[in-house]
């Protein structure tokens, strides 16, 4: 398992092309086509990507595993705490580790730095997800349901972990 800095346009391509794949596979049974496509045309196109690591300080990651892009992560640093925007995995190398590999890369992060926290948002109808993060020491502290333009909205548990408290 590794994880490979996604900076060289080439690969940022890569990943909003994997990421297109796998938010269809991931949301087809919570949200429909159209807001998935829209929400990966607006957050996770070249662009979007680009200016989050460009202008607002998000650091992209493929997954790497047995030598073949296996997911990615999303995530960036805040004044106490480490923000963890995305984490996906595609479906045969589920159930491997990986997330696990990436929440211990986080937290090591966290420790590095000083942060208090790691905190991220999840649909509240991703069970999966929302399970898979209580198991790893999370807990829900708030709800939002956001506006997200084209008529859609994102309906949020906003979960934390507290990390060198």
């Amino acid at each position: 398992m590794n994880l490979i800095n996604v900076t060289k346009s080439e690969d940022i391509i890569s990943l909003s092309l994997l990421a297109k794949s796998i938010w269809t596979e991931c949301y087809s049974e919570i949200l429909s086509t159209g807001q998935v496509d829209y929400m990966t045309d607006k957050f996770l196109s070249p662009d979007a990507i680009s200016m989050q690591i460009e202008k607002e300080g998000y650091e992209y990651y493929f997954i790497e595993y047995d030598n073949e892009i296996a997911g990615f992560t999303a995530f960036r640093r805040e004044e106490e705490s480490l923000f963890l925007s995305k984490l996906y995995v595609k479906n045969e190398y589920r159930k491997k580790g990986l997330a696990s590999f990436v929440m211990d890369y986080l937290e090591e992060r966290c420790r590095k730095d000083n942060l208090s926290y790691i905190w991220l948002t999840v649909n509240v109808n991703n069970h999966t997800a929302i399970n898979a993060y209580k198991r790893k020491g999370f807990v829900i502290f708030k709800d939002e349901c956001t506006d997200i333009g084209g008529g859609y909205y994102m309906d949020d548990h906003f979960m934390k972990k507290n990390i060198n408290s």
